[in-house]
């Protein structure tokens, strides 16, 4: 995962390289000093899409997280399940093993062995219902992270924007403008796919 992205920082770096490119007398035409204006424009989306992206992080942990504790409900569900299906077939075999108990034994262990075989069934059912929820968590999970790992991906390009931008305050150089403004656009795109993700 990439670093939180400081748009402060970035503002003081875009007002600094300005204001070191005016010391030095390049030129300010109105394209020029829109410049900064730019960059501070970009740490602020960059900054918002930072924030989106470590939404997405988070819910995707919490996700994950959840799926992990409805697995371990499902897995203790079918072991109580599986318990109580042992009892069962102990009841079972004892009266088929012993055909000489009185009949009050008889029907003791016929009864307990009948319970045991309906009270199992609802705990299957848990558990299979465990077992899906926490499939549709881990599913969300994945689907929350590609969001996360998209929405990265733009505030990267917002990065490299600011840089270019900042580099062209620098130099002066309307050429590196174009590059910045085409980083700054594939952001925007990236970023608005990303939301749509989620």
């Amino acid at each position: 995962m990439l670093d939180d992205f400081n748009a402060h920082k970035a503002i003081e770096e875009a007002r600094d390289l300005h204001e070191h490119a005016a010391a030095h007398g390049s030129e300010h035409t109105p394209r020029m000093r829109l410049v900064p204006i730019s960059a501070a424009l970009l740490a602020v989306v960059a900054a918002i899409a930072t924030l989106l992206a470590n939404q997405r992080a988070t819910n995707a942990l919490e996700a994950k997280n959840e799926a992990i504790l409805l697995r371990t409900q499902a897995s203790d569900a079918y072991n109580f399940y599986q318990a109580r299906s042992i009892k069962q077939h102990l009841y079972e075999g004892l009266l088929g093993a012993n055909p000489s108990l009185p009949a009050s034994s008889r029907t003791k262990l016929a009864s307990v062995a009948a319970r045991e075989n309906t009270e199992k069934e609802p705990i299957l059912e848990k558990a299979r219902r465990l077992e899906d929820e926490a499939a549709a968590s881990s599913k969300n999970a994945e689907h929350l992270m590609h969001a996360h790992e998209i929405l990265e991906t733009a505030v990267t390009l917002f990065e490299v924007a600011i840089a270019i931008v900042s580099i062209s305050a620098l130099t002066s150089s309307t050429f590196l403008i174009g590059f910045g403004a085409l980083a700054a656009g594939t952001g925007v795109a990236i970023l608005l796919h990303g939301l749509t993700l989620s």
